[in-house]
């Protein structure tokens, strides 16, 4: 490839090395290692002070291919973006690369190069664009005055650079607006004359293009984008736009397939820039009868069959109607044409077009109901009134003879929730009574009728559950009437499932009702004897709610669903059985705390008797579903005061029955962790009964890990060292040592992404013991192997296990003995084993910190930087023979061999000047630098993906 101006002749050895390295990169059948190896030579070669003038022969060679033309704007892009902004943002190669005296050079070279590419390849302008656009925010005025107006001067009475022109306005636009990374240093976005000035020329422009003889849809769209860009900037003020050919373009665009989409974005931008409503009156006047004479055109059957137009109608509509909510409520005859519209559009058959309006209706009843006490316009009431009926219509399911997929029930589901909630907006301004009543009428007229169809009174039933929030649930008139009509609908399955869901949303209206209980009770319990499950689950969720929200009145029902649930266990699926027992326990929380313990023991010692039962037959499944109901009734009724002393043979037996069934059954992953969840709520429950038991406890925990290490097991080992490590100290240093003696085997021999549950919950531990009892850990023999397993835990992909480690990390390198004179005789014996742990595991440490420092998400970093001021001032000697080697280990994505050497003449510097905040200042330096590099590189991946 010859490169330009020089004739043909051999070409660099630079260029040809890009050239070379970038048909690698692109090449489909280049292996992964090479491609990476490629990837970061032009990852540095876009740092090095070649590449400004190798990019430029790129550019304007002739005959180079696409691939390296677009290396080349890149690098231009990438390299200009912080060279004003390098000192605030301590990036110094590109600043010093490149002389100011060459900046307008490098101008005038991308100037030459817009007009070279100004028809394309499209994604090679773009860049030169971005470019330009980045010199043109970051120069001064003394350096480029008026960037937006020179250009317009030199390319916009040139009809061939009409596009790169509207691409380079476009694109500066959208920098300013979204491109954090660089500081603008020309007045552009300032407020006064030149912005407003600014914003005129680029209307100008456009209104001359738009008017323009034989103008393209390509640039007529162009137009349209830019302009929208522009506005969202607030350079471009949609005041301005009143009375211009380019507002009048962009309405009359509709009428055009091929502008529809674009003129629909573009309107939306601009009536969302008409939000400052006093200050845009004028463009306002002139937006909203254009927006009304699109009544037409909404009311087309056509394009009411059409999707995506009716989509962009709506869109344009919802705009306005939102931003000028309070001009419909001031002056509600004038925008009631505009409201109908919106209205009209609610009522098409495609929710996706329904699902717009719908916070339109919240913002409009928000407004509305601050009119109060002024009355309601009759009109507006009237448009509240016919959405009722139009939700009420988008809810009916579609006939059987059309059944709808999975995926297509999912998302109509989600749909009838998302309208459900306009219902309670329409109660807002309405009142629940008139809505209500609607929904019944609805089904009361169905019903009459003799033919209706299921999804005739599914439809309405599911409507009263929507609005069930909003009734007066002291209404003595309208809901009895509801109540009294459930059981007497027809018996359809999905009939019964919302009637039966009704009672269960109407459940704080039966708290002031109780006498309708034992009519409800029957209608609820029936529906456990329905065949079909969605019956089966309402009824189940219905009678948690209503135990829940009645449980005063239920208390005397207690013996009757003892029966019930004993007569219908058989049949229930687990999640029903376990919505059930939820339900009872809300009844038993409400009873007094003398009498809870009875009450309780009644529904859940049969479920201890299954899982004993279960635990000879290895029956896994009936004895992980009955401790998972041990776990709801225990986790709602939590610790109860003043326990009768007949509970602690109770909390003896059941403990046998847990120690026996982990003994057998233990192995198991499922059957572990549901008795661990019963281990922990026993332990709230019982409190200081199950002091009896707590050693027995610690030791079979040890003993089931060691066999199967489940983390479930050191997860409760610490939350009994929590509540009774004291007490019982040997039993939990015991249990401690066997279990880290199990983890750092486990780790020996199986890689830490294959075990992280059991890495997690053991650096918890850890962590449990240096806070409660840590005479437990550092003072035991397994203290070395426990900070290698959490040092181990930094490995791993989770970010919340790799901050659960640093905190460990940092609890250890910050315990208060190594401030011997601050810490008392008995902490000062920590700080010998400390210090031995700390400096024997430097050489993993550091590495591994460092690793997390240039490689972690947002939380990470900034807690290793923590520990390594931490480190400084407590381990200064092992961070001065640690940090060198370990940096240099640091993968060349992260840090430059130049950076790293810059990183550790910051690190020596603070280090010997013994100052702990400028070495965590040195760490912050390489954070920083790392992030920057990843960005570049994680670029160049993305082109060559």
């Amino acid at each position: 490839m010859a490169a330009a101006g020089e004739g043909g002749g051999a070409s660099p050895p630079a260029l040809d090395a890009v050239v070379s390295a970038l048909n690698v990169l692109y090449a489909s059948g280049t292996d992964e290692h090479a491609r990476e190896k490629v990837n970061a030579w032009l990852h540095d070669f876009q740092k090095s002070n070649e590449a400004w003038a190798t990019s430029q022969l790129i550019l304007f060679a002739p005959d180079a291919p696409l691939e390296p033309k677009l290396f080349a704007a890149q690098t231009f892009r990438n390299k200009g973006l912080n060279f004003c902004d390098a000192p605030t943002q301590q990036i110094t190669y590109d600043l010093e690369q490149l002389p100011a005296e060459q900046l307008l050079p490098l101008r005038d070279s991308l100037l030459s190069a817009l007009r070279t590419f100004a028809n394309g390849p499209r994604v090679i302008l773009t860049q030169i664009c971005i470019a330009l656009a980045d010199m043109a925010l970051q120069l001064t005025p003394a350096q480029w005055n008026d960037p937006v107006a020179a250009m317009i001067d030199q390319f916009g009475k040139e009809p061939h650079m009409a596009a790169a022109l509207l691409e380079f306005l476009q694109v500066l636009a959208e920098e300013y607006n979204s491109n954090f990374k660089i500081k603008v240093a020309n007045d552009f976005g300032r407020e006064g004359d030149a912005s407003v000035r600014r914003g005129e020329q680029v209307i100008g422009l456009l209104s001359m293009y738009v008017q323009a003889q034989g103008i393209t849809t390509q640039l007529h769209n162009q137009c349209f984008a830019t302009l929208g860009a522009w506005l969202r900037t607030g350079q471009t003020r949609a005041g301005s736009l009143a009375g211009t050919p380019i507002l009048a373009s962009a309405f009359a665009s509709l009428a055009n397939d091929e502008l529809f989409d674009n003129a629909v974005d573009v309107l939306v931008d601009i009536i969302h820039e008409t939000q400052e409503l006093q200050e845009n009156i004028p463009v306002i006047q002139e937006i909203v009868p254009r927006l009304t004479a699109l009544a037409p055109s909404v009311a087309d059957p056509a394009v009411r069959d059409d999707e995506d137009k009716m989509r962009g109608y709506c869109r344009i509509l919802v705009e306005a109607g939102e931003w000028y909510e309070p001009l419909i409520i001031q002056h509600p005859d004038t925008f009631l044409p505009l409201v109908e519209l919106i209205k009209q559009c609610a009522t098409v058959d495609e929710l996706d077009v329904v699902g717009i309006t719908l916070n339109f209706w919240y913002r409009l009843s928000k407004g509305v109901q601050k009119m109060a006490p002024a009355p309601i316009p009759d009109a507006l009431v009237r448009v509240f009134v016919d959405l009722v009926g139009i939700v009420i219509r988008h809810l009916h399911y579609p006939d059987d003879s059309t059944p709808l997929s999975g995926e297509e029930r999912d998302t109509f589901r989600d749909f009838r929730h998302k309208i459900g909630d306009t219902l309670k907006d329409c109660c807002a301004v309405l009142g629940a009574g008139p809505c209500l009543e609607q929904a019944y009428d609805t089904i009361a007229r169905s019903v009459a009728s003799g033919s209706a169809r299921w999804q005739d009174i599914e439809a309405p039933l599911f409507s009263m559950r929507s609005m069930g929030a909003a009734i007066d649930i002291y209404d003595d008139v309208l809901v009895p009437k509801i109540m009294e009509m459930l059981p007497r609908l027809p018996a359809h399955p999905r009939i019964r499932y919302a009637a039966i869901l009704v009672i269960g949303r109407y459940t704080h209206w039966t708290q002031q009702h109780p006498q309708h209980i034992q009519f409800q009770l029957p209608y609820v319990s029936s529906g456990f004897d329905d065949n079909d499950p969605e019956v089966l689950a309402a009824a189940s969720q219905t009678m948690k709610y209503l135990c829940k929200d009645c449980p005063e009145h239920l208390v005397a029902f207690l013996p009757q669903l003892h029966a019930f649930l004993s007569t219908v266990s058989g049949k229930l699926g687990a999640q029903d059985l376990l919505d059930l027992s939820a339900a009872i326990a809300h009844i038993i929380v409400s009873m007094p705390p003398a009498e809870i313990a009875s009450a309780l023991s009644t529904f859940v010692m049969p479920d201890v008797e299954i899982v004993a039962a279960c635990a000879s037959s290895a029956d896994l499944r009936r004895a992980n579903d009955a401790l998972e109901r041990i776990d709801v009734y225990l986790a709602i009724i939590g610790r109860v005061p003043d326990l009768p002393a007949s509970c602690q043979a109770t909390c003896r037996h059941v403990w046998t029955v847990l120690d026996g069934f982990i003994a057998r059954c233990g192995t198991s992953a499922s059957a572990a962790d549901r008795a661990c969840v019963a281990i922990r709520r026993g332990l709230v429950f019982f409190d200081e009964m199950a002091l009896e038991v707590a050693e027995s406890v610690l030791d079979r925990l040890a003993s089931a890990f060691e066999a199967a290490p489940c983390s479930g097991y050191l997860w409760i080992t610490g939350k009994v060292a929590e509540q009774f490590g004291t007490r019982v100290p040997a039993a939990v240093q015991r249990a401690f040592e066997r279990e880290s003696a199990r983890v750092f085997s486990l780790l020996q021999s199986t890689p830490p992404s294959q075990v992280p549950d059991v890495l997690a919950d053991y650096v918890h531990l850890v962590l449990t013991l240096i806070d409660s009892a840590p005479a437990h850990i550092f003072l035991s023999p397994a203290f070395p192997s426990a900070f290698q397993s959490v040092l181990t835990a930094l490995t791993l992909p989770s970010v919340r296990v790799v901050i659960t480690a640093l905190d460990a990390i940092r609890a250890v390198v910050g315990h208060d003995a190594l401030e011997p004179d601050h810490a008392s005789p008995d902490v000062q014996a920590f700080a010998p084993p400390i210090r031995a742990v700390v400096e024997s595991t430097a050489q993993q440490s550091i590495p591994l910190l460092l690793d997390v420092l240039v490689g972690g998400g947002e939380d990470e970093p900034y807690n290793v930087l923590t520990i390594l001021r931490l480190l400084s001032v407590q381990f200064p000697t092992v961070l001065a023979s640690t940090v060198p080697p370990a940096v240099e280990l640091l993968p060349a994505r992260a840090a430059s061999p130049a950076e790293k050497a810059d990183f550790l003449q910051r690190f020596t510097s603070a280090l010997t000047a013994m100052n702990p905040n400028q070495v965590k200042d040195a760490f912050t330096w390489l954070l920083r630098t790392s992030r920057k590099s990843r960005d570049r590189a994680r670029e160049l991946g993305d082109r060559a993906a």
